[in-house]
């Protein structure tokens, strides 16, 4: 952000011809014109079209947290769960490496027990599947905050990459419960498909982070 005077935005002299400051210097990138290239033009063509259920339920979902975002509360909560203005940047990417690096780890003492056959990396496996489903929580909820500087195509991008989350999750709580049941041979091959979605779904937030600009604050310094 930046911390210029007045007197000091005046000096610099006048802006461009036909430039205008943003409304919201979060907002997304604006779509280029044409086919994109690589992924990110199959990923375009994948995603849910403009007028469709998944455009008018995210406009639903973001029109209740931007209700939320603006009563007494919600105004001193938002900026915290966001992040930009105290962190310097969103804080949903730094919550999401506790999750996913805890199913990660999960991931890999369920084949390290397959091998070993010991209970203590199935126990490893199981305390960090644990970890990694209780830190969604936060995980979910500064998504939940940065899902207001989304709009249009970036909206519905942000709904399924949201959806594809909500299914990893419950396929975590699924094979926890395997575990639970003693159907581990089970639950390692839904950790092991969670973990797949979860892999989706991250490629999508970061197309959403790096390639539209989600959260980024782009005010000249």
């Amino acid at each position: 952000m930046s911390d210029f005077s007045e007197g000091d935005r005046s000096s610099s002299g006048p802006p461009p011809t036909g430039a205008a400051p943003p409304t919201n210097p979060t907002a997304p990138l604006p779509m280029v014109e044409g086919p994109a290239a690589g992924i990110g033009g199959y990923l375009d063509r994948l995603l849910p079209a403009a007028g469709g259920r998944v455009d008018r339920v995210s406009q639903r979902v973001q029109g209740a947290v931007r209700w939320a975002g603006g009563t007494r509360p919600g105004r001193l909560i938002m900026p915290l769960l966001q992040g930009n203005t105290w962190l310097g940047h969103p804080l949903h990417p730094v919550v999401v490496t506790v999750p996913i690096g805890a199913w990660v780890v999960s991931s890999w003492y369920d084949l390290r027990s397959i091998r070993t056959g010991r209970r203590r990396d199935e126990y490893a496996a199981d305390g960090a599947l644990r970890i990694g489903i209780v830190s969604a929580v936060p995980a979910a909820v500064t998504g939940i905050a940065q899902f207001l500087d989304t709009r249009d195509h970036t909206r519905r991008e942000t709904a399924v990459h949201a959806g594809l989350n909500n299914l990893a999750l419950t396929l975590f709580l699924l094979s926890l419960g395997l575990r639970g049941a003693g159907h581990r041979g089970l639950a390692r091959g839904v950790s092991a498909t969670a973990l797949a979605v979860v892999g989706v779904s991250g490629y999508l937030g970061g197309d959403l982070a790096y390639r539209h600009g989600i959260g980024v604050d782009r005010t000249p310094i």
